[in-house]
């Protein structure tokens, strides 16, 4: 473990959160090589922190790669037991520069309805919470080597 790297501040803001957005530009159709890089360490050294809180995955491309850029960004969410907030469409919008993505009127609305659908589930996490009901017990991780012999 690095002592003076990001990660790590990250990692320890992740454990008071409620819930996370994620979000890359495309490049090459596929999510930046930096988010990519900095979820893979995130999951992989404080998983823990994220488990149950629900996340939505955004994506930002001048034309196409989009559906691959959330998949791949998606995967951590799942593996985490994140519930993951969804729209009136894919998450994403489309433009080169601030001012096009402004007029992709259909992704800015779906960002709208991902913010909504956000908020509710916070709320609805919280009123649970306050009701007594606690996220699930993980059961002990059975792990399958698919390499027979």
């Amino acid at each position: 473990m690095f002592s003076d790297d990001v990660i790590n501040d990250l990692i320890e803001k992740a454990k008071s959160a409620d819930g996370f957005v994620f979000g890359t530009p495309v490049y090459f159709a596929h999510p930046s090589g930096r988010i990519l890089s900095a979820m893979d360490r995130l999951f992989y050294a404080g998983g823990k922190n994220f488990e149950h809180k629900p996340a939505a995955v955004i994506a930002s491309a001048r034309r196409a790669g989009t559906t691959a850029t959330l998949d791949a960004i998606s995967k951590h969410l799942g593996i985490t037991q994140m519930p993951v907030i969804s729209s009136t469409y894919w998450n994403m919008v489309h433009g080169n520069t601030p001012e096009e993505i402004k007029q992709d009127l259909e992704g800015m609305q779906t960002m709208k309805n991902i913010a909504l659908n956000m908020a509710w589930i916070l709320k609805c996490i919280e009123a649970g919470k306050q009701a007594g009901i606690l996220a699930p017990q993980t059961e002990k991780i059975i792990r399958t080597n698919f390499i027979r012999k």
